[in-house]
């Protein structure tokens, strides 16, 4: 075989697509993964890479985009994973979302440039001060700790033109 097939196989053989067969072993400092390849080979602790910053852990069943090394198929490296059973269907061109497939909770930019937030157990918890710079619409209750804005009381009312004192938990 000429030095010039082998390069060209090479190359042919540097990039392939594989399903996740396994959990992901998060034991170690990189996360693995064990792949079934199109050709029917199977791979054990192949790394997955990941973008810095961002972390996620793929489930069996999952698609992963793999590079081969020097394109030899024993030294694989995960380099970007999907699972088409939960992605958003919804998106119109230029949407970009983050998503849980199992779930359905997700941050979702869109286009016209809003914001949408929707945790599927309808719950979102912020860990910080807020600073809002604009309007809040709100279609249930606000609170501030223990007193309702739907159904606060107020102490020290008297009639007249005065004013009342402050609110109180119900």
């Amino acid at each position: 075989m000429s030095s010039i097939t082998r390069l060209a196989r090479r190359v042919a053989m540097a990039f392939g697509l594989g399903r996740q067969t396994a959990d992901t072993d998060e034991s170690r400092s990189t996360s693995t993964v064990q792949v079934a390849l199109a050709s029917g080979e199977l791979r054990s602790d192949v790394p997955v890479m990941q973008l810095y910053g961002f972390a996620s852990r793929s489930v069996p069943g999952s698609d992963l985009a793999l590079t081969f090394i020097s394109g030899d198929r024993t030294r694989a490296v995960a380099i970007a994973s999907g699972d088409q059973r939960g992605r958003p269907s919804d998106l119109s061109p230029g949407d970009v979302a983050v998503y849980h497939p199992r779930t359905g909770s997700r941050i979702w930019l869109k286009g016209d440039g809003s914001i949408e937030i929707s945790p599927a157990g309808k719950k979102l918890v912020i860990n910080a001060d807020v600073t809002i710079a604009g309007s809040l619409d709100a279609s249930g209750d606000v609170k501030a700790g223990e007193i309702s804005l739907q159904n606060h009381l107020t102490t020290g009312v008297e009639a007249g033109s005065g004013k009342s004192g402050p609110p109180a938990s119900s």
